[in-house]
């Protein structure tokens, strides 16, 4: 079983030549990605994921009391 090699269904499923830099990443451009990306965030006052959902359980749960006279 593990000699063959595996089968695909789909050609969207086969990896991308292009994606090789993957297997072995690069610490340092790593680093720098996410820098870049932090620069982006800042730049266009963009929010991660944790935030938006933060920001979204406060909304919730500040919208819930008004449903029952306002007491949580």
């Amino acid at each position: 079983m593990e000699n063959q090699q595996p089968s695909f269904t789909s050609p969207i499923h086969r990896p991308c030549p292009d994606m090789a830099g993957c297997s072995n990443p690069d610490p340092k451009l790593t680093k720098k990605s996410l820098a870049a990306i932090e620069q982006l965030r800042e730049k266009f006052s963009l929010k991660t994921s944790e935030e938006r959902q933060a920001e979204e359980a406060e909304y919730k749960h500040s919208i819930a009391g008004f449903g029952f006279g306002g007491a949580l």
